[in-house]
């Protein structure tokens, strides 16, 4: 696993050699390219992504890059985070489409750990490990993203530290954006350039009388208003995917992506959706017994088609160029193309 490193002066001085590489970049001030999110460890598109892209003139990408986390042992280097789950880059993408780097952080890194560090010193090394990352691939970059979870408590500490990457960043002529949830559209504005509004995951997935996790009108339509009088530049990501929820009991076990609900020596279709377990199943995380249940959700194209026209109500110039979540050809099938153009237009 590859190290951030563990010193602010070791991470400035390569910040500073990286510069002859991004100097020229200028600042992505527009909201209005065709964009997707990429998700998966392996920069490597199949054929059917490729084609998709090339379909619907997606130019921009927003691949993640790593992940930001607390250490199982509680220490990395002297300040307890670690980054996992890098970004392998297999190919480059198809000419003219632009990458944006997304960093997640965990919502535990502000859990015990030097919230100075946190602050002041991660924004250096984070932003150090994407550039570095970015002139190793040869990747011209104009904005960097960061994806934290943050809530009322922790809030204060987060802008800090956002304050702090966007100067860094700033130096170099790049933006920053931030993704923002439903329910922090009730708080202040980050201190950010722009923001990408997650409407995915708003339902509780762990609740097995849930209808829709991934998106649904009935859990969005109460937050949109705050839309009216939200300052940051927005763009809006919906989802495409699916997933298999999993329960034992009425107790959630695990989200699961390829279970064989096909298989009638092991499943019975309710026909809501839901799959009665007939015997003993292993999945890849988790065993299910006879009496368990299998929930399969998916993104509902009416329920975005009713949650995009009530922001069109609010404020109609957040309803167009809109995100996906995500690029893979498993669930690129969920919704059809023209639904597709309907969401991005």
């Amino acid at each position: 696993m590859k190290k951030i490193m563990p010193t602010a002066v070791l991470a400035t001085i390569c910040l500073c050699a990286a510069s002859l590489f991004f100097t020229g970049c200028k600042k992505d001030q527009s909201l209005n390219e065709r964009s997707m999110y990429f998700w998966k460890s392996s920069l490597k598109l199949d054929q059917e992504e490729k084609s998709f892209i090339k379909k619907h003139n997606v130019k921009k990408i927003y691949a993640k890059f790593f992940d930001v986390v607390e250490s199982n042992s509680g220490k990395i280097d002297e300040y307890g985070l670690s980054p996992i789950a890098t970004l392998k880059f297999e190919e480059e993408l198809p000419s003219g489409v632009q990458i944006v780097p997304v960093v997640f952080i965990s919502e535990s890194c502000l859990d015990g750990n030097s919230k100075y560090y946190f602050k002041f010193e991660l924004p250096k090394l984070l932003s150090y490990r994407v550039l570095q990352m970015c002139e190793t691939h040869d990747i011209p970059v104009k904005e960097v993203q960061i994806d934290f979870d943050w809530t009322e408590t922790n809030r204060e500490d987060y802008y800090e530290m956002l304050e702090e990457l966007r100067k860094i960043l700033a130096e170099k002529n790049l933006a920053l954006s931030v993704t923002v949830r439903l329910h922090q559209l009730r708080m202040e504005e980050p201190p950010c350039d722009s923001g990408v509004l997650m409407l995915y995951n708003t339902g509780n997935f762990r609740d097995i009388n849930c209808k829709n996790s991934i998106l649904s009108y009935e859990d969005a339509s109460p937050y949109i208003k705050n839309l009216s009088s939200y300052k940051l530049p927005l763009r809006l990501a919906f989802p495409n995917f699916s997933w298999y929820l999993c329960f034992k009991g009425n107790e959630f076990a695990a989200i699961s992506y390829n279970v064989d609900t096909s298989d009638k020596k092991s499943f019975k279709d309710k026909g809501d959706g839901s799959f009665s377990v007939l015997q003993e199943i292993y999945l890849k995380n988790c065993s299910l017994t006879e009496g368990d249940t299998v929930r399969y959700v998916k993104a509902d194209f009416e329920e975005i088609s009713k949650v995009l026209e009530e922001i069109k109500q609010v404020n109609k110039d957040l309803a167009s160029n809109n995100i996906l979540f995500d690029l893979n050809s498993r669930n690129l099938k969920n919704l059809g193309g023209s639904e597709y153009e309907k969401i991005f237009n």
